[in-house]
């Protein structure tokens, strides 16, 4: 693991030496034969998935309304990305727009990747209209090197017909009757419970939310409340309520878990709504919030726009992502999607489905108590050290062992 974070540090080194100094917008860019301008963009949304579905949506309502713009989409998995990021820097072979995880926005801003749109987004002026939390994320040392794209939090849907069938008439508020209810509701092949363990920091998300409940944060991820959260997904698995193969799931794998009746209840996000109105009609479903130990926690999630330091078409580019945030756009546009909205503005908009349907409206209240992955530029390094943990754990290796040799990898990358 050590080798693995110099080699990642030595490339970070490598991308500040050789990164473009120069990340004002220009106006002067390269057009196709044709006259296009042609806007490349990374992103990784998964085929099949509500947010593909509104990436798609958005490109082709930009590109009726903008004849001159050709938008080429690239999906690259999530786990995938920042290894492509790097490589394309390298390279010199990056997009103009890159979807990025709001978590892991920083880091590549300092090591050079995104353009200070900082002019930019001052002279638009629509700064304040956003929540701090996202906004924030897309910052580094007061200057904007991004702007959201949307939020999230995470809860649990629950198969209404399995409680009915188990007996369960109340939800689980604490995590001592969730871990009752997901034991009455395993039953064969069925878990009362499903959740992402999958070495990617979608494991990170999901399990983030655990260790914040328990009293515990990441520079205490040695401390008896750390090693509660993570022993109790630990025994969740032990007692059967808990597949092990949770350490090979995504949250689309979660998601299938749950469409499949194999699991009764699962973590899992508000972008899985669309998905579940469209293609599960079968299944009775509800969302409710995350269970609590020591306090109410859940994690901010969520995308961001960023273009690239060193793009062609920064002009068109910006133009692009200024047209998104427009709320006529915005608001349609992540309904489409099983999105929440960043804007305050939009959020408050009462003709949308998170103001209207029970189970949206779930995540809003679940979003007053997510907290954002802000833990400055390293932390892509310290969430692999996180999913480690929890990759071991899961696989029987002593919870205090896991947490306190993990500990001391990740305590030399915490901000000072």
């Amino acid at each position: 693991m050590k080798n693995k974070i110099l080699i990642f540090a030595s490339i970070l080194m490598l991308i500040l030496l050789a990164a473009c100094s120069n990340s004002s917008i220009s106006s002067t860019e390269a057009t196709t034969k044709d006259g296009k301008v042609i806007i490349k963009i990374w992103d990784y949304l998964a085929p099949d998935s509500s947010s593909a579905r509104e990436q798609v949506a958005l490109i082709n309502k930009y590109e009726k309304e903008n004849p001159n713009i050709k938008l080429e989409r690239t999906y690259i998995p999530f786990a995938d990305l920042k290894t492509k990021l790097l490589q394309g820097v390298a390279g010199n072979e990056l997009p103009d727009i890159v979807v990025i995880d709001n978590p892991d926005h920083q880091a590549f801003a300092e090591a050079g990747v995104f353009a200070d749109i900082t002019k930019e987004v001052e002279a638009w002026g629509q700064a304040d209209k956003y929540f701090q939390g996202p906004m924030d994320s897309a910052k580094l040392n007061g200057k904007y090197y991004g702007i959201p794209n949307n939020s999230n939090a995470l809860a649990i849907y629950y198969n209404k017909d399995l409680f009915k069938q188990a007996g369960i008439t109340e939800l689980p508020k604490t995590w001592d009757q969730f871990a009752e209810t997901a034991k009455q509701l395993t039953k064969g092949d069925v878990k009362g419970f499903a959740m992402a363990g999958k070495k990617s920091e979608e494991g990170t998300f999901q399990f983030l939310p655990w260790l914040w409940s328990a009293g515990a944060d990441i520079n205490t991820f040695d401390s008896p409340e750390a090693q509660k959260s993570m022993g109790y997904i630990q025994g969740l698995v032990k007692d059967g309520s808990l597949s092990k193969n949770m350490i090979n799931w995504d949250q689309s794998d979660v998601l299938v878990q749950f469409q499949t009746q194999k699991a009764a209840m699962m973590e899992n996000g508000p972008w899985q709504i669309p998905i579940l109105k469209e293609k599960s009609k079968d299944i009775n479903w509800g969302v409710f919030l995350m269970p609590s130990d020591k306090q109410s926690a859940s994690v901010l999630g969520g995308e961001n726009w960023a273009i690239t330091a060193n793009s062609q078409h920064k002009k068109a580019a910006w133009d692009f992502l200024k047209w998104t945030q427009k709320p006529e756009v915005l608001g349609p546009m992540h309904e489409l999607g099983g999105r929440l909205p960043s804007r305050e503005d939009v959020a408050s908009d009462t003709q949308y489905e998170w103001a209207k349907d029970e189970n949206v409206k779930s995540y809003m209240e679940q979003l007053k108590t997510a907290k954002p992955r802000a833990y400055g530029t390293k932390y892509p390094e310290i969430s692999t050290s996180i999913q480690e943990a929890i990759q071991r754990s899961i696989t029987g290796e002593n919870v205090k062992k896991v947490m306190g040799s993990t500990a001391d990898k990740i305590k030399p990358l915490l901000p000072k």
